[in-house]
């Protein structure tokens, strides 16, 4: 991972001495925490089914109705549904013991159990809603069938309906309960080690439950449940004697005071995890709006919110190489002619302008670098051109071409100025200025100076982007374009500067180029030159490298 990548997570810091404790046993022992998660959560259900059974169904049952309940029934479920409850939890989760291990330790781990330990892990919620009311349901038909056969059938109804009511609540409201316990304990503890190179989303087989679901379920649990139970409550106290109806205010009191306590609690798990996904998601597109592209999220979620972060690192990675493309044309091509092209503007349409071109070309390079350190003359060279480029461009004009040992300028191309002329000769002036600061270094290196010829031309041209139409591999066209200019201006252009050679110089312009300056500039005329490819003889004129007078 490029290490300027920035990613953003969300690990609150406890900060209270107990979470702190509890964190660091979680993050030590993940697994045996998860077990105990899962078993305080059905420990706090039984309370809950204990307490409902004692206060609103036995003191309405008979004697013996009463003893088949607590020396048959009660220990018989218990001493069936815990251990196999928990039998088939251990299974569940045995896979996960094994593959945790193996991460921890850095051992090879084989990528098919892994898979298979990422997809028990995503669906370990869900599969806990399978097993949980295995455990709870089955009681509201063995409760009231086991007290109704060993106890008689008195009030058998009431019996049967008091039961399915008793446990109906119970396996709802502790199932969901587990449920967002579980899904976020696993997502904290759990997710860091199985998904440190994979999505949750991603992993075949994954059982989703969709959002609408879970707000049901959370309704259900946190709302309905405990309402139904209030209900139960108010009938029994109709109905009920004086000394019966005092134990129910207890027990309506304490069913008030656990119903928000375990509603408070699920819904600050639902909250947190709500928050921590807005907050993380309202920091990286801030981000992203400042351009900073490199930025990813790091918390991994097997549910619509953690599709939704890696749908946005997928954008922030695509966005992250598109700047990078950017960039990398920019380098290419000057920042401006890149952005008409891209815009599809002015780039790719080809249009007869007046431009001013300016080449210039290092005298007797070529023997230079004969037998010369490769490194030593392309060092050489990048000074040079660095020096061109901010002279050509601090006068607003584009650089076309890098012509190994000399550049391509054009003034005007990109965009209308009307003093294009004007902008070439000072940018040709400033690059010798830059010039003999550089030949002042390598004088001080040891190294012979350099020296240029630059030509300058006006006229009409053809610019725009040039290119061919290639087949690509899948049969589809493919463009290769270059953003230039073509035709005589710039024959000639490249053919004046080559006169600097014969006429001295170093810089020459053509005569055109004199008519369209607006500023004074000194310079005598060089006459009237033969061109290749010119039907007549050109003017030119050497231009003075002194500064014009204000």
């Amino acid at each position: 991972m490029d290490e300027s990548r920035r990613v953003l997570s969300f690990r609150e810091p406890p900060r209270f001495l107990l979470r702190v404790a509890l964190d660091a046993i979680a993050r030590r022992y993940p697994i045996v925490t998860l077990a105990g998660v899962v078993l305080i959560s059905n420990v706090a259900g039984s309370f809950f089914s204990f307490f409902y059974n004692t206060q609103l169904i036995l003191p309405n049952l008979n004697d013996q109705q009463r003893a088949a309940f607590w020396d048959l029934a009660a220990p018989l479920y218990n001493f069936v549904a815990y251990p196999l409850c928990l039998g088939l939890g251990f299974t569940a989760v045995w896979p996960l013991v094994r593959g945790l291990r193996q991460l921890r330790q850095g051992a090879r781990i084989d990528p098919g159990f892994l898979l298979h330990c990422r997809r028990r892990l995503v669906n370990l919620p869900v599969i806990q809603l399978l097993l949980n009311p295995l455990g709870w349901a089955p009681g509201a038909v063995f409760f009231p069938w086991m007290i109704t056969t060993f106890g008689g059938t008195d009030h058998a109804g009431t019996i049967w309906a008091q039961f399915a009511i008793s446990f109906l609540v119970s396996t709802v409201f502790t199932t969901a309960q587990t449920f967002f316990v579980l899904q976020a304990y696993v997502t904290a503890y759990l997710y860091p080690d199985f998904f440190q190179d994979a999505r949750p989303e991603d992993v075949p087989g994954m059982i989703s439950i969709p959002f609408n679901v879970r707000l049901a379920m959370l309704f259900l649990a946190v709302a309905l449940m405990p309402m139904i139970a209030l209900l139960t409550v108010a009938l029994n106290l109709i109905s009920g004697d004086d000394a019966h109806r005092l134990s129910l205010y207890s027990f309506a009191i304490g069913l008030v005071v656990i119903s928000t306590a375990s509603g408070g609690g699920i819904f600050w798990l639902v909250g947190r995890d709500l928050w921590s996904w807005m907050h993380l998601q309202t920091q990286a597109t801030g981000q992203i709006a400042l351009g900073n592209f490199d930025i990813r999220i790091d918390h991994p979620r097997a549910d619509e919110w953690g599709r939704l972060t890696s749908r946005f690192n997928d954008m922030a990675e695509a966005l992250s190489k598109a700047w990078e493309s950017h960039e990398t044309l920019g380098q290419l091509v000057s920042p401006e002619v890149r952005d008409q092209i891209l815009r599809r503007i002015h780039g790719f349409e080809v249009t007869l302008q007046e431009i001013t071109v300016l080449f210039v070309d290092i005298r007797g390079f070529t023997p230079r670098c004969a037998g010369a350190d490769p490194a030593r003359i392309g060092a050489l060279l990048n000074r040079f051109l660095t020096l061109a480029l901010g002279s050509i461009e601090e006068k607003g004009g584009t650089v076309n071409k890098f012509l190994g040992d000399g550049v391509m300028a054009l003034f005007g191309a990109t965009h209308s100025i009307p003093d294009h002329a004007d902008l070439a000769v000072a940018s040709a002036r400033e690059m010798l200025t830059r010039l003999a600061e550089l030949n002042a270094e390598l004088a001080r290196e040891g190294e012979p100076p350099l020296a240029v010829g630059i030509g300058i031309h006006t006229g009409e041209a053809l610019v725009g982007c040039f290119g061919a139409t290639v087949q690509g591999d899948d049969g589809r066209p493919l463009l290769r374009r270059e953003f230039t200019a073509i035709g005589e201006t710039v024959n000639f252009c490249q053919r004046i500067e080559q006169l600097t050679k014969k006429c001295g110089g170093p810089i020459l312009i053509s005569d055109h180029t004199r008519l369209r300056l607006s500023v004074e500039c000194e310079m005598d005329c060089a006459g009237a030159q033969e061109l290749p490819g010119s039907p007549q003889p050109m003017v030119v004129y050497r231009v003075s490298i002194s500064e014009p007078e204000a």
